[in-house]
């Protein structure tokens, strides 16, 4: 027995058309629309690099950036706030904040690994050409300095930074001087001051001198100059920048993909280029996808 398929001409051209949108469908995945990439103020520089790096190489894919204080952008992360890509200035953020606890509305864990990708460190900044010839951090005790910094209490370069003053203060030899400059700048607990904020102060005019992340200072670095001091004060060896993909990823797998370009060659030349030195290998904990390991 035959069958025959009748279709006006134009029911036809509609049939093939519904078949090659198909064809093309199979043959060409959707790529995915955006990230959401929350990260510490820290980070700004070198994420705005990487941001450029990952969209060229993924066209379609936008990425959008938001920076913050660690602490802070977990707790979103917990209350259920949608983030691709997770990637404070302490691994603590995620392993202690995030490993083992619960999102708000969700029955799974907020993040089940971290990876430790890169490093920073404390510096001082001045105005553009040093104006007042600071050499020391113990210059900044001179009574006509003007110093600024961070004073969040949700924010950890606000601790680094004091104790950042007290070991180079010690290793100038005027352990003494450290609470003195510690308390020039203004502290108000209803509008804590960000690192953005602090390098604002010392580029405007407002301040004389501040301190902030390695990587901050370099964003700006045409703006600015920069001390830096050794390893043994600089708290390098305790700042560590970590990532993750929480469970409020909306597209899990392209932001493994952004992570694995943090920890590639190329993420890693783009890191040591904005004030932010690798860690190698990258630090691992928990069971973190195959295409990381």
């Amino acid at each position: 027995m035959i069958f025959r398929l009748s279709l006006k001409k134009g029911d036809f051209m509609l049939a093939v058309l519904a078949i090659l949108s198909c064809v093309m469908l199979i043959a060409e995945p959707i790529q995915a629309g955006a990230i959401d990439v929350f990260h510490a103020d820290s980070l700004a520089g070198p994420m705005k690099a990487l941001k450029a790096a990952f969209e060229a190489k993924n066209p379609g894919v936008m990425v959008t950036l938001v920076s913050g204080r660690s602490q802070e952008l977990a707790e979103r992360i917990l209350n259920g706030d949608v983030c691709d890509v997770f990637a404070p200035s302490a691994p603590a953020a995620i392993d202690k904040t995030l490993i083992g606890k619960s999102v708000k509305g969700m029955d799974k864990a907020a993040a089940t690994w971290s990876v430790v990708f890169s490093a920073n460190e404390m510096v001082l900044i001045t105005d553009r050409g040093n104006p007042l010839g600071i050499k020391k951090i113990i210059d900044l005790a001179v009574e006509k300095v003007r110093f600024t910094r961070v004073t969040g209490e949700k924010d950890l370069a606000t601790k680094r930074t004091v104790d950042f003053v007290r070991n180079v203060a010690t290793f100038e030899g005027k352990p003494d001087l450290a609470q003195r400059i510690i308390d020039k700048a203004a502290v108000d607990p209803a509008k804590p001051h960000t690192v953005p904020e602090t390098i604002s102060d010392v580029v405007s005019g407002k301040a004389d001198a501040g301190v902030v992340y390695f990587s901050a200072a370099v964003a700006d670095r045409e703006k600015l100059e920069i001390l830096r001091f050794p390893a043994g004060v600089n708290l390098s060896s305790e700042i560590r920048n970590a990532a993750t993909v929480p469970a409020t990823a909306k597209d899990p797998a392209t932001a493994v993909k952004f992570v694995r370009l943090l920890i590639s060659d190329e993420g890693k030349a783009i890191l040591e280029a904005t004030g932010q030195p690798p860690v190698t290998p990258p630090i691992i904990n928990g069971t973190v996808p195959a295409e990381l390991r």
